[in-house]
């Protein structure tokens, strides 16, 4: 097959797999036939170099919090955000999340699961200046205290996210099947299941036991797999126009997946995106429609994009007053400082031309039809 020659981001050390334990990236190496391209040993170097600090103080800390861990109960249970890549998961992170009763998953926790309690001080102070100030493919402020996806945790800790499909290419198919893991063995599932609630426990005993908003797309595929864990979950689920989701999902991807590669692509690597992210999304769409019944009515909330942003306030507000959760009141003074803050955002503008909008209506019908979006962009 014949690879790409113009490597974009070649040097980026950005690579979502930072911070795994030396044994688990190994396996990953293995599973992969340890088939790095030559023009990202560089990066299998920097991961490798960080994958040892990581699992001697991991090791450390399991000594020391262990038995915490072990016999800690995760109450009040999670609030989990849901939602395609690219739909405002983000934003309704920070709304949520910042409430000084909640917490979310950092930037540093999901970095470093194994040693976040440990290094919570010392990595912020040896790495300052070294993170840029906003994430690559949009305006979002990013820093090590700032909301992240628990996704990113769960790769390094289980070797189980579609994520990795994105590291190597190769060997996709792999990793694809962890978005709602139905094609995978019992074994599978419980070590996933047993992985996210020790994160989730470390989350709440780094925060003196405070509820975590959860903000990863993937789970908007997997909520049996959560109700099996959390059956009295909180759940929001905002949708956005198809298009527009496609377009910036795209968008995101021709950054991210250049940063994380260690297989130099095939030079289709732009069709085979397109292709990809139509499959992959579908499919968390599907999973998601069909399976969205089996949350309690009370339990989940749905949202269009469209009537978040500008409406912040009311929308949060109503969040609260359906999931009874305490501290609105309190809270109120506070979020309206953050949104004075991010006033000026500005989203990116992207052009969506006609042979997209029709690849995407083809593919993400189902989108269409359940939340009337207009085939007509813009209506």
């Amino acid at each position: 097959m014949k690879r790409v020659s113009n490597i974009l981001k070649r040097w980026s050390t950005d690579q979502l797999i930072t911070g795994i334990e030396l044994n688990d990236w190994i396996t990953m190496l293995r599973e992969n036939q340890f088939k790095v391209s030559r023009e990202y040993f560089h990066r299998a170097a920097w991961v490798t170099g960080w994958s040892m600090p990581a699992t001697i103080l991991g090791k450390i800390e399991d000594a020391m919090w262990g038995r915490k861990l072990a016999s800690y109960e995760i109450d009040p249970e999670p609030l989990f955000l849901l939602g395609h890549w690219r739909s405002g998961t983000t934003h309704l992170h920070n709304l949520l999340g910042r409430d000084p009763n909640h917490t979310f998953p950092t930037v540093l926790q999901v970095v470093f699961p194994s040693c976040f309690l440990s290094t919570d001080q010392l990595i912020p102070a040896l790495t300052s200046g070294m993170m840029d100030e906003t994430r690559t493919y949009d305006n979002v402020k990013q820093g090590w205290e700032e909301a992240a996806e628990d996704e990113i945790a769960l790769a390094k800790l289980t070797g189980m996210s579609p994520y990795i499909s994105f590291m190597f290419p190769d060997n996709s198919a792999r990793y694809e099947r962890y978005v709602d893991f139905q094609e995978v063995t019992g074994d599978e599932r419980e070590r996933w299941k047993e992985a996210f609630r020790w994160f989730i426990k470390k989350i709440m005993i780094s925060t003196g036991g405070k509820r975590v908003i959860v903000k990863s797309c993937t789970h908007t595929a997997r909520i049996p797999l959560l109700l099996e864990m959390f059956p009295n979950a909180k759940f929001v689920h905002i949708h956005r126009h198809p298009y527009e989701v496609f377009a910036s999902t795209l968008h995101m991807r021709s950054h991210t997946d250049w940063e994380n590669f260690f297989q130099l692509p095939e030079d289709s690597v732009e069709e085979t995106r397109h292709v990809q992210t139509a499959l992959l999304g579908r499919r968390v769409f599907e999973r998601y429609l069909e399976d969205r019944h089996l949350i309690p009515e009370e339990n989940l909330i749905e949202l269009a994009y469209d009537d978040v942003c500008g409406n912040e306030m009311a929308v949060t507000e109503t969040i609260y007053k359906q999931f009874e959760l305490p501290g609105w009141e309190h809270y109120k003074p506070i979020l309206e400082e953050y949104l004075s803050g991010i006033a000026g955002y500005k989203r990116n503008k992207l052009d969506i031309d006609q042979e997209l909008k029709d690849e995407v209506y083809d593919e993400w019908r189902l989108v269409f039809d359940n939340y009337e979006y207009p085939r007509e962009y813009p209506a």
